[in-house]
């Protein structure tokens, strides 16, 4: 924790939430970013270009145009520059996230790096996350989680995605839904994704479970409830939880007006993942 911050709570002082989203930007911007820099070299070398060019085609963005840009008025003879990862996160909380995430894909795919850098990340994160007020963020291989109850946390992700594990195309389904969750905090329209995908992972292992022969979470949503021995009422939620992903994940068109908010995106993961959680107790022979 920053000494600032420190001197602030022991004098009653006010901290807030922004003043520690800065703190978190600045923590990984000098020990990380910066340092990347300049390991990577200003010139546009065969390693800076494979970098680069991943980090920029992660955030959308054309590598080419970024380096033409930042070179326009550049006329030495030596070389082509680079601008510094900074282009991309700039002072914006999000987006430094996902440029750690980013980072974190790279060097994970890369074996000649043996975990050295990915162990210098996984420290920095945890050294600019530790803040006297909650930054609303997790960190967990290699990617942020909107941080909630941390036993929540670990029944609705974590045991879900083990239990999923000998189940490859649902468990796929739902990291796909967060992993886009992640993204979806500087891209709003990702959030869609998140709905489609959260919602296939319940149709389709809803449909496993109950051996049926009807697709579509519309047909087996009250079958759902009786054979998982849950209330009645249950069905009116699985009902609004059906007609929400129709609202929300099923609509075409960018319009804002069928995104959902990202607390709805959220409430609408959270409440898959207890779905998913649900299903495989009963399947893995858990409490009746």
């Amino acid at each position: 924790m920053s000494r600032i911050f420190d001197f602030k709570k022991r004098f009653g002082q006010a901290i807030d939430l922004e003043e520690i989203k800065q703190d978190f930007i600045n923590k990984i911007t000098h020990y990380f970013i910066e340092p990347l820099d300049k390991s990577d070299g200003r010139y546009y070398s065969e390693y800076g270009s494979s970098l680069f060019d991943f980090v920029s085609i992660e955030f959308n963005r054309n590598p080419s145009d970024i380096i033409c840009a930042h070179n326009k008025d550049n006329h030495s003879a030596y070389g082509t520059y680079k601008p510094s990862f900074k282009i991309f996160s700039g002072r914006d909380f999000e987006k430094t996230l996902l440029l750690i995430e980013i980072f974190y894909d790279y060097f994970s795919a890369r074996d000649t790096y043996n975990n050295d850098i990915l162990k210098t990340i996984n420290n920095y994160v945890a050294i600019a996350l530790n803040q006297p007020v909650s930054t609303g963020v997790s960190w967990r291989d290699g990617k942020f989680y909107p941080e909630g109850v941390e036993e929540f946390d670990e029944k609705l992700v974590e045991d879900v995605l083990k239990w999923l594990g000998d189940n490859p195309k649902i468990s796929a389904l739902y990291k796909n839904a967060l992993d886009q969750y992640s993204q979806s905090l500087i891209d709003k329209v990702k959030r869609k994704d998140v709905v489609n995908n959260a919602f296939q992972a319940v149709e389709k292992l809803t449909e496993e479970y109950l051996g049926s022969l009807k697709p579509s979470f519309d047909n087996n949503f009250n079958a759902l409830v009786d054979k998982l021995t849950l209330d009645k009422e249950w069905k009116k939620i699985f009902n609004s939880y059906r007609e929400l992903s129709k609202e929300f994940g099923r609509h075409a068109g960018k319009g804002d007006k069928f995104i959902p908010t990202q607390e709805d995106t959220e409430a609408f993961l959270y409440l898959s993942g207890l779905v998913l959680r649900l299903i495989l107790q009963k399947l893995k022979g858990g409490t009746e």
